[in-house]
């Protein structure tokens, strides 16, 4: 599927959720031009380009000088042609170069013109450099992981980041549809700190219900029990019984249907007040299986589970082949091919889940070929080369 092909992206973002944002639009077909200054994208190296190569499919790269006044020439005249521009630049900072929303909608009024930032583009922390695990700090998420005895815990993947670019990708194609109806552009402000915090809504309802600060609470569950990880014979399982049918299942499942007689595990409120001596008796119980065991005998009876795995198990499980989430691309940075996730969804009119449209580009790769498909004439390229603007 390409509802975006006939859009052009002027991809003005770095690290993460910029990225994750337009590399989805560029997988809708939109042609994504992403700018980076003469040394390239800061975060090209990071991780030995692992990074870069898991967020950067789908894209052409030009190296302009945003800081000469030919750099700022060219790039308002590629803004003032595209759809969309999408920037990740601290708030007030394009202001500087003519290339903030009221400049660039001067001469291009139905652009779609979406700012990714930290702390968003109003407030008191809006100039302030915010990145994911600053925000699981802030928003409260960090307090609200690990467990009550040890410091707050860092969830490593950057899922904020990634939360970001999602929440940005569905606001511009929306903004896009409306300008389909309307004809007119818009701004969109979209920041991680909003985004931690609407994930953590359902904790800020509790709150206000009940005037409970949520505490760290280990691997243990909310609302149920049991629910939380488990030790196996030779690693761990998480489950979850949300339901008394769940607990009766699981109870059977593992021989202890003697559990469903005794009186401190009649009701959901019963196993969570004798939660500790509950989780005793089933860790006895689950001793003798593996994990991966355990895993599947818990859900051939529909009980919600999973075997912890690490990183080498989880790129080896059937069920992530049979759903095609691993696609070959390439990393620019050790210039070796590289197995990343493909893109969480698809469309059954595309058959088989695609691959990503194209790998991730060299620094500067697609500059002479942008510059030509914008109307640039080949003498004025080599103006801009030799005055050391673009590369």
């Amino acid at each position: 599927m390409q509802p975006l092909a006939d859009i052009d992206v002027i991809d003005f973002t770095q690290s993460i959720a910029g990225p994750v944002c337009t590399q989805m639009l560029g997988e809708m077909g939109a042609e994504v031009i992403k700018v980076e200054p003469p040394n390239g994208d800061a975060f090209r190296p990071l991780m030995k380009g692992s990074l870069f190569s898991a967020y950067n499919n789908g894209k052409k790269s030009i190296c302009v000088d945003l800081k000469t006044d030919e750099g700022q020439e060219l790039l308002t005249d590629l803004a003032a042609k595209a759809d969309v521009l999408i920037e990740s630049f601290r708030p007030g900072v394009l202001d500087e170069y003519g290339l903030d929303y009221d400049s660039i909608s001067a001469d291009n009024p139905d652009i779609v013109y979406c700012s990714l930032s930290g702390y968003g583009q109003t407030g008191p922390n809006r100039s302030f450099p915010g990145y994911d695990p600053c925000i699981q700090a802030m928003s409260g998420l960090m307090a609200t992981t690990g467990y009550p005895d040890r410091p707050p815990v860092r969830i490593r993947s950057s899922l904020i980041d990634c939360g970001t670019g999602t929440n940005a990708a569905f606001a511009v194609m929306a903004a896009i549809r409306e300008r389909d109806k309307t004809g007119e552009g818009d701004h969109i402000d979209v920041s991680l700190f909003d985004v931690g915090i609407s994930w953590m809504s359902y904790w800020i309802a509790n709150y206000d219900t009940t005037g409970e600060v949520p505490e760290r609470n280990g691997e243990l569950g909310i609302g149920s029990a049991p629910n939380g990880l488990f030790e196996a014979a030779d690693g761990y399982v998480y489950l979850i019984t949300m339901t008394q049918t769940m607990f009766e299942r699981l109870c059977e499942a593992v021989d202890r249907s003697d559990l469903l007689d005794r009186t401190e595990y009649q009701t959901m409120d019963d196993r969570i007040e004798h939660r500790p001596k509950l989780r005793e008796e089933l860790h006895e119980a689950f001793a003798s299986y593996t994990a991966e065991e355990l895993e599947q005998l818990l859900l051939e009876a529909r009980v919600p589970a999973a075997a912890v795995r690490s990183i080498d198990e989880v790129v080896e499980l059937p069920h992530l082949e049979a759903r095609s989430m691993l696609t070959e691309s390439y990393n620019p940075e050790v210039d070796e091919p590289v197995d990343i996730a493909a893109l969480p969804f698809t469309f059954e009119s595309d058959g088989e889940r695609p691959g990503y449209s194209s790998p991730p580009p060299t620094k500067g790769q697609h500059t002479t070929e942008v510059l030509e498909e914008f109307a640039y004439s080949d003498e004025r390229i080599e103006t801009l080369r030799n005055n050391g603007v673009i590369e």
